[in-house]
């Protein structure tokens, strides 16, 4: 009769332990389904479509030998972010693209070596770009580094 009693006791646990575990899942889901009321939510996306945060312009890939040893060619694509609505946003980039092709003459391969030298290349540039747009431009973002 022992055996009886403390198997029926621990169905009766696991039993009511899966009727909380039911309970505490539907209430968690019944939050996370809570839908906001139409008319307040749809204000506020009509604002946040208007605006873009920022303009993403990728520049032509770039092709420069380094300074140090001139036999060797580097092969940078890049991006630019702008501020929205930048009126001369080509102008800066093209402007931008031979800024680095002229730094990118004056690096040796030694500086630009292993991951520090690449990040460091990259906050260089990064730099150089955001002078350069005169407080328009964002960020510069690395898209595809190659060196040959």
């Amino acid at each position: 009769m022992a055996g009886g009693e403390n198997s029926k006791g621990a169905i009766l646990g696991l039993i009511i332990g899966t009727v909380v575990a039911i309970a505490g899942g539907f209430g968690f889901g019944a939050v996370l389904l809570k839908r906001p009321e139409p008319g307040a939510a749809a204000p506020a996306a009509a604002t946040e479509a208007k605006k873009p945060e920022r303009e993403v312009r990728t520049l032509a890939p770039i092709i420069a030998n380094l300074g140090n040893p001139p036999e060797v060619f580097v092969r940078l694509q890049a991006a630019l972010v702008f501020e929205p609505n930048t009126p001369d946003s080509n102008a800066l980039a093209t402007k931008v693209g031979d800024d680095i092709v002229t730094y990118l003459r004056t690096v040796s391969l030694t500086e630009i070596q292993g991951p520090t030298g690449y990040q460091y290349l990259r906050e260089d540039l990064k730099k150089r770009a955001i002078l350069l747009g005169g407080g328009k431009i964002q960020d510069f973002l690395i898209t595809a580094f190659v060196v040959e």
